[in-house]
């Protein structure tokens, strides 16, 4: 459980200092999530992670972060269930904004709409009254797949969060997601060329997708194929 003061002067665990790393006794080095990935191994320190967390006002139990933090490196798609007010959110936000440098670039948060019955809230949609013209979402989640696969950068962490998840259904607007991820084919886009919209867009080992869900008469229960490409943590309060 936890209450949110200001993340907005939480310093990013990329910019510690090599003075502050050789300090650390407890600091040691992590792949993502296959050592035979492109991405960069990189330093992470869980100890020091926490301390920045904590330092927004927020109030988790250690090990809640260390669950969440383990279970991204595990499968980057993780779902956090709990009543409404329990803290799924902040914690998502404030971990994401500890470990970008470009809170801009690297983040998306999403809130999830009650009539999304496709792809097109995410993914966007040719645009049949105009030639070789692609409409992207407002959201910015289609931009962060496209930043994200860059190979400049593939060793950068980006961080997709879906807010209340299950208000509409999984399956329908999140497919082509759950597909990529359980099959690692490229998610096709369209047939155009000369845009700055790929054909097809991946989801690259450095995307990390975190959904919240509130468990009530208003929203939706998952199928197994959800359940079974993520990680679930519930929250207690």
């Amino acid at each position: 459980e936890g209450l949110i003061k200001d993340t907005s002067n939480i310093s990013p665990l990329c910019n510690r200092s090599k003075k502050d790393k050789d300090n650390d006794s407890n600091y040691f080095e992590e792949y993502s999530h296959d050592k035979s990935s492109s991405i960069v191994q990189s330093e992470f320190d869980i100890l020091e992670l926490g301390s920045i967390i904590d330092s927004t006002g927020l109030i988790y139990n250690p090990l809640l972060i260390q669950r969440y933090a383990y279970s991204l490196l595990t499968k980057p798609f993780v779902i956090l269930s709990g009543l409404a007010g329990s803290g799924k959110t902040q914690l998502a936000l404030a971990f994401a904004k500890a470990m970008v440098e470009d809170e801009e670039k690297q983040m998306c948060v999403v809130s999830v709409g009650a009539d999304w019955t496709n792809r097109e809230p995410l993914l966007g949609y040719p645009n049949a009254l105009k030639d070789n013209s692609y409409v992207k979402p407002e959201n910015r989640v289609l931009d962060l797949l496209i930043e994200s696969n860059k190979p400049e950068n593939s060793s950068k962490p980006y961080f997709l969060i879906l807010d209340e998840m299950n208000l509409s259904y999984v399956e329908r607007y999140f497919a082509d997601f759950l597909s990529a991820m359980e099959s690692h084919v490229n998610i096709p886009l369209w047939k155009g060329e000369g845009y700055d919209v790929p054909q097809s867009v991946s989801l690259p080992k450095n995307l990390f997708i975190t959904g919240t869900i509130n468990v009530d008469e208003t929203t939706y229960m998952f199928s197994p194929k959800v359940l079974d490409r993520a990680n679930v943590i519930e929250f207690k309060v």
